[in-house]
């Protein structure tokens, strides 16, 4: 089952675990996205047992683009349980 996942309040990605070891971040279909990226895979781990492979393809062998950066670390937060993390701005008084 998917989840969504939200970012500075708005939709941008849905997550499913498969498998018990399989985690997918994809596009969400809204607005945000162009009709060729939305329901497709930003990102892709599967954990082994061992640690986690990536199964994401680079477009530069052990390179991976800003964007990546934070689909991986979209990934990693939600892996990491059952600790919950929130992004937020703190608003300064």
């Amino acid at each position: 089952m998917r989840q969504q996942i939200f970012i500075d309040d708005e939709y941008n990605f849905d997550y499913e675990l498969v498998d018990h070891n399989k985690h997918t971040l994809y596009f969400s279909n809204s607005e945000y996205w162009t009709e060729h990226t939305k329901g497709t895979i930003a990102f892709q781990l599967e954990d082994d047992g061992n640690g986690l492979n990536v199964l994401t393809k680079f477009s530069e062998k052990g390179r991976i683009d800003y964007s990546e950066v934070e689909y991986l670390f979209i990934l990693l937060k939600i892996i990491q349980r059952p600790a919950k993390y929130e992004i937020a701005q703190k608003r300064l008084l």
